[in-house]
């Protein structure tokens, strides 16, 4: 997929020489470099609750959603 970003000159000058260096293209670079970015960045708030949380230790979280859920007026979606 194509996309457009808006980078700082000096961060676009910097990805452009580190691709070359490498050899590869910067659309590889930049894809790597956001892989890597995906793989290694720290998940925080309630993803890393409910990322490590057993699934018995959701059944209270379960039942207010289904509760609240329940509340909901259908005619209003």
């Amino acid at each position: 997929m194509k996309t457009t970003l808006e980078l700082p000159d000096e961060l676009l000058r910097r990805t452009k020489a580190a691709a070359a260096l490498r050899g590869v293209s910067m659309r590889d670079f930049v894809a790597e470099a956001l892989e890597h970015q995906l793989k290694t960045s720290r998940v925080s708030g309630w993803k890393k609750v409910v990322g490590k949380a057993r699934k018995l230790d959701t059944a209270p979280v379960r039942k207010a959603i289904d509760t609240e859920f329940s509340k909901v007026d259908e005619a209003s979606w």
